[in-house]
């Protein structure tokens, strides 16, 4: 008997949870294959900054790898490489893929508790890199010149060529935020608790990932490393949980409203409704898209209800990282809301570059200016002016649009 291939596994997966077994990806293999590595130092030694961005792998857990990722730059200019607020909407996908693949992973070994007792040269170096706001020139000395490759994934942004780490020496005193510096050091004060202060005094969210990743946040007998993968989802998640404490006391919008976003071959429609809060997240990936082989769309939903019910709770990384922004935008407006938020995916989103598009396009989106509705059916019709995809195929999929519309036929929101 031949086992049925599910023809969705691929668009399930996006290459993170090897639901087919295989221990590498053949999608994701095919696509670093194609790309070439544009940069590739030669030698064991490198002087360069790091813009600074660090990475903490999840293979081989609780025994990982990780380190600071090199920019092939010194100074105030390495900072473009790791910079997700400045790419959007000025980088293409073949700029960024550029940028990543030019820079080096310098790794080494450790062990997640490692955050809590005391640790290695390196990973105290590390740590005082991801401390700073800005770019720190360093000497790095490999044990090996790195590898040629880049490799991608759908959480974080592409990973270029790797090396193992002999020794790190850095050229400049960090710069770290007065703020940054307190919490890091406060024993005291709950991983969530700390993230959140340092969010609500200004810190970028991206500087938070790093030192959450690196065990710098919460109480000392707690602290551990976590795979960058994991801190992406888990900083989303807490600063949106955060948030939605606040959100739930404000009043609602008064009008149906539509923000929109394109970028890198995703396009985005986010609903805001007048009502207590909801949230719902519909992914499209259309035919020949990178995860979509087969001819017909694969379509997710995930959803909150106001009552607290959640459809799959806490596990979906894209889901929390178009959640967070949401939540921080009606944060903004001391305004609590039902939304829908549409992501379609088409095949010039070729290659994966990680959750920071979907992030900071939703934040792009809801900035604008917004088309304004009399119902729930007319910004309906505007959706179709969006996406590829009926909007029929939308409605029938949503729980949150059939409750707004009223369980309405479907023909009446085909444009």
């Amino acid at each position: 008997m031949v086992k049925r291939i599910d023809p969705a596994l691929c668009a399930k997966c996006k290459g993170s949870r090897r639901l087919c077994g295989r221990p590498v990806c053949p999608i994701l293999k095919r696509i670093e294959s194609s790309v070439k590595v544009s940069s590739v130092i030669r030698r064991r030694e490198l002087f360069a900054a790091t813009p600074p961005s660090v990475l903490v792998g999840e293979r081989g857990y609780p025994h990982v790898w990780l380190g600071p990722s090199v920019a092939p730059v010194s100074g105030e200019g390495a900072a473009l490489y790791d910079d997700p607020e400045a790419w959007w909407g000025r980088m293409s996908l073949e700029d960024i893929i550029g940028l990543r693949a030019s820079m080096v992973f310098s790794r080494f070994r450790a062990r997640v508790a490692d955050a809590r007792r005391p640790s290695s040269r390196l990973l105290d170096l590390t740590r005082e890199l991801a401390l700073s706001a800005r770019p720190v020139d360093a000497e790095y000395v490999f044990r090996k010149p790195p590898v040629p490759r880049v490799r991608f994934d759908g959480v974080l942004s592409p990973i270029g060529p790797g090396a193992e780490l002999r020794d790190l020496r850095l050229a400049q005193n960090p710069a770290v935020p007065r703020k940054v510096d307190s919490l890091v050091d406060d024993y005291d004060a709950a991983a969530r608790e700390a993230a959140f202060e340092l969010y609500d005094w200004g810190v970028s969210y991206y500087h938070i990932v790093r030192i959450f990743s690196l065990g710098m946040l919460g109480l000392k007998r707690q602290r551990r490393l976590v795979p960058t993968r994991w801190a992406i989802t888990a900083v989303d998640s807490i600063l949106g949980d955060r948030l939605l404490e606040k959100v739930r006391e404000f009043e609602p919008v008064s009008d149906v409203e539509l923000y929109r976003a394109d970028y890198l071959g995703n396009r985005y429609a986010m609903l805001v409704a007048p009502g207590a809060w909801s949230f719902e997240m519909i992914e499209i990936w259309l035919p020949r898209s990178v995860w979509v082989r087969g001819r017909e769309p694969y379509v997710t939903v995930n959803y909150e209800l106001h009552d607290g019910r959640w459809r799959l709770p806490g596990v979906d990384g894209g889901y929390h990282a178009i959640r967070f922004p949401v939540l921080e935008a009606l944060y903004r407006r001391r305004r609590q809301a039902v939304v829908v938020a549409v992501r379609e995916v088409t095949p010039d989103y070729y290659a994966p570059v990680g959750s920071w598009q979907i992030r900071e396009s939703v934040r792009r989106a809801l900035a604008s200016e917004p088309l304004k509705f009399a119902s729930v059916e007319e910004a309906l019709r505007a959706v179709s002016r969006i996406i590829e995809t009926p909007v029929s195929v939308v409605v029938s999929k949503s729980h949150l649009l059939r409750f707004l519309t009223g369980q309405r036929k479907l023909t009446e929101f085909m444009g």
